[in-house]
């Protein structure tokens, strides 16, 4: 019995075989084990993809009128059934909205107006293999958030026609609250403030910003951080006459950098940057002193827009509309007296068809007023004026935009409102 024992303990056949099945065993496992973690880590960079795209479908449902946290989160729901996510069973996704001002060119927001939507999902992935070692499935966790504008969209063009009246001195806007400025801001204190907050948002790389004010001067008028003396306007229609805001016609792409106001900006150094410490002044000023002709302002800024395949032109004209210059503050050339309203209509509309994008902001525009000849008021003029009813604002009754969305009584919103709509949804 010792000597069968024996033999039998050095017998080697079949030990090969015994080897290969054990090691067979742990090699399919192996194997079974990088096919099912490479079909997961594949289904992972697919889930993220999707929710990022439905935070994308979520921002952009909160661009939209009277948008909810329940008409974005149906976006999301729409936007995940139309497009489902390869190889990933969801069993959840819930949707959020937030305020977030850590991160530039972001539109300004607050706890009830939220400028971001915030996607989570989880799902889980089938195991080939593994479902045989106790693990049936992987669980997948993809989070994404996206702001509702600031993000590069089409190269722009934009200039600012700002009116810079006498009447644009004076106290009146209470909805509009000016850092540093106690009290009541002037008329022209909240323009000024309301092309800093669009000017914060807009990106260098995809916008250059120009600046033109009426009435015009007979002398070019370049600010400066110490701010040299403005020039006296001279008459609508004079030879020469300036309208736009520094040396020469270039439009400006230092203006801000990473959402920061750069104060050697000539642009900047105009409207200044009221949220600044110190506090920089603007140079420009409302002195007025030739009354209110718009018709030859719009036309020199589309003139002064280069056109440029692939690139968006855009005016955004702000005044109260009424036009009513006198035979001498325009220069006494003939016929141009009458009808000034329907002058600049016919300025915008021209602009329009050449292909620029006109927003006109009427800021307190009364509903009677403009020059004798007109069919046209203040209000009706600037309605007429903008490109379409998406591109009017106004400040308010008795002069109301058709959308809802277009009044408001504060200023800096409906300039808010304007870079929304030239920017577009973006990733964060």
């Amino acid at each position: 019995m010792k000597h069968f024992i024996s033999r039998l303990w050095r017998q080697q056949k079949g030990a090969t075989a015994v080897l290969f099945a054990v090691m067979g065993t742990a090699l399919v496992g192996m194997i079974g084990m990088s096919v099912d973690v490479g079909r997961a880590l594949t289904a992972k960079s697919a889930f993220t993809a999707s929710a990022q795209s439905a935070a994308l479908a979520g921002a952009y449902a909160l661009l939209q009128t009277n948008a909810t946290q329940a008409t974005v989160s149906a976006a999301v729901t729409s936007w995940n059934t139309a497009h489902p996510a390869s190889i990933v069973t969801v069993t959840g996704t819930s949707t959020s909205l937030s305020c977030v001002t850590a991160t530039a060119n972001l539109p300004s927001c607050t706890s009830t107006a939220p400028n971001v939507v915030n996607v989570t999902q989880t799902g889980t992935v089938t195991n080939n293999f593994l479902k045989a070692f106790g693990y049936p499935t992987f669980t997948l966790t993809a989070t994404s958030s996206a702001a509702k504008a600031g993000g590069a969209g089409t190269p722009l063009n934009v200039m600012f026609v700002l009116d810079s009246t006498a009447s644009m001195a004076s106290t009146g806007d209470s909805g509009c609250t000016v850092p540093g400025i106690k009290g009541t801001p002037t008329r022209y204190q909240c323009a000024q403030y309301s092309i800093q907050s669009v000017l914060k948002v807009m990106q260098p790389t995809m916008a250059s910003v120009g600046l033109m004010t009426f009435p015009g001067t007979k002398t070019q008028f370049t600010p400066a951080t110490k701010c040299p003396t403005q020039p006296s306007a001279t008459p609508y229609l004079s030879t020469p006459i300036f309208y736009q805001v520094g040396s020469g016609t270039a439009l400006s792409t230092n203006y801000n950098t990473s959402g920061v106001l750069n104060h050697s900006s000539t642009i900047v150094e105009a409207v200044g940057d009221a949220a600044s410490s110190p506090v920089l002044a603007g140079c420009q000023t409302a002195k007025g002193g030739e009354g209110t002709y718009i018709a030859e302002v719009i036309t020199k800024a589309q003139a002064a827009l280069p056109v440029v395949t692939g690139t968006k032109n855009v005016i955004i004209l702000l005044s109260d509309g009424d036009a009513g210059a006198t035979a001498a503050q325009l220069n006494n050339v003939s016929g141009k007296t009458t009808a000034q309203c329907g002058q600049y209509v016919t300025a915008a509309k021209a602009a329009t068809t050449a292909g620029t994008t006109v927003y006109t902001v009427a800021y307190s525009a009364p509903t009677s007023g403009c020059s004798s000849g007109d069919t046209y008021n203040p209000c009706t003029a600037m309605q007429a004026s903008a490109s379409s009813t998406a591109t009017f604002y106004s400040t308010g009754s008795p002069c109301a935009a058709t959308l809802t969305t277009n009044n408001a009584s504060n200023l800096p919103t409906i300039f808010t409102q304007i870079v929304v709509n030239l920017t577009k949804p973006r990733l964060l």
